[in-house]
């Protein structure tokens, strides 16, 4: 089969990571995989670069008072190339922006041959275009209900994702469950051959928490960690990303690091080849979250990752990681706002030396069999047969 991939995001960036595995998985398969998305770096040059059986070309991207432009500009880039497509399939990501809904709707009436798919990673209507004024809340809602009807399959990375199909008038039959799986393979390092490696203390253990962005789970994973210490001397907590935070977050901030005494690590951003040795140096890996719509529809791709590193997850956990968290017991779950059971999660992760074994098997089991970007390809491969009857 031939496939085309429409993204909005940046290169290295959210939905970028998941269509660049299922492409990379599809072509593994023997197909061939077009991805079309926005460059990392500020360009008004079209750039392409071919990987096998993908191709990928990076449009035009513009990145002003801290946020990225120009995606009217690749709505008409998007639309162009989509009407001229050579490709059997279709599939657009993110669908209800702008950006991606237009080309899609484009084809789907000017291109009968094509065979459109649409898939849902985040919320939109009634999740991030909140963030929006009211208008584009309008555009992102239209085609969040609208244009799932000229498809003839849809994926999602939940359950309630796949729900929002459904609330669109999608038949349960062409609503298929595509999750997020590992984007790095575990170090092969051990834990203190890593601190060494890394500079990073050594003889204390240490939990870590991976991402570029945080929200108010932010402070409650800050009080989990003071309630964790203070039952484990010497406990460290390691934030690894460029940490974007609000001025009125650093204000909020700066209590915990005084209190903590130098046992926070603000470690910044370090290149994706160093990832996997800084969650092999850490004993537990922290996912904290909001218990809001956004959080339950999403599977963050850093979950997979920190599925596949051997180390065992603590989170307040809700939607769908919740859901796996409990059903495969491959990681610790605390009720979304108790940050006292969060920290007692925390501490029962370094402590429960049988519980962690047995934890890690079930994350390691998770991956081989389902959670890996293989067998997610192969259930894709199927939907696309579907979308072609």
């Amino acid at each position: 089969m031939d496939i085309l991939f429409l993204n909005h995001n940046v290169e290295n960036y959210g939905t970028y990571f998941r269509c660049l595995h299922l492409a990379r998985g599809l072509t593994r398969r023997g197909h061939k995989v077009t991805l079309l998305c926005a460059s990392k770096e500020d360009t008004l040059k079209v750039r392409r670069r071919t990987e096998g059986g993908l191709t990928t070309i990076f449009w035009p991207k513009k990145r002003l008072g801290g946020f990225h432009t120009l995606h009217t500009l690749r709505m008409v880039l998007n639309t162009a190339y989509v009407l001229g497509m050579r490709q059997q399939i279709l599939h657009a990501f993110a669908f209800p922006l702008h950006p991606i809904g237009v080309p899609a709707l484009a084809a789907a009436c000017a291109r009968r041959d094509v065979r459109l798919v649409l898939d849902h990673d985040d919320l939109w209507k009634g999740g991030f275009a909140n963030q929006h004024p009211g208008p584009y809340q309008r555009v992102v809602g239209w085609f969040n209900d609208r244009l799932p009807a000229y498809a003839r399959q849809c994926t999602a990375a939940s359950a309630l994702l796949m729900e929002s199909f459904r609330a669109a008038g999608v038949p349960g039959e062409r609503i298929h469950d595509i999750p997020n799986c590992p984007t790095m393979a575990p170090s092969p390092l051990s834990r203190d051959e890593a601190r060494r490696r890394l500079g990073l203390p050594e003889g204390s253990p240490l939990a870590l928490s991976m991402g570029h962005t945080y929200t108010e789970s932010l402070f409650l994973m800050l009080d989990a960690y003071e309630r964790a210490r203070a039952q484990t001397p010497g406990l460290k907590l390691a934030f690894l990303g460029k940490m974007h935070i609000p001025e009125s977050f650093e204000k909020r901030l700066e209590a915990y690091l005084e209190r903590a005494g130098g046992d926070i690590l603000r470690l910044g951003e370090k290149p994706p080849s160093e990832v996997p040795a800084y969650m092999a140096a850490s004993d537990a890996l922290l996912l904290p979250m909001d218990d809001d719509p956004i959080e339950k529809a999403r599977f963050p791709i850093r979950f997979g990752d920190y599925l596949s590193s051997g180390v065992p997850i603590v989170s307040n956990a809700v939607g769908e990681i919740e859901r796996y968290l409990r059903d495969y017991q491959c990681g610790y779950a605390a009720p979304a706002k108790d940050s006292d059971a969060f920290g007692d999660q925390i501490v029962r992760s370094l402590t429960d030396i049988g519980g962690r074994e047995a934890v890690r098997a079930n994350a390691r089991g998770l991956v081989e069999t389902t959670l890996n970007w293989d067998a997610v390809a192969a259930k894709l491969e199927g939907v696309y047969e579907k979308a072609l009857r």
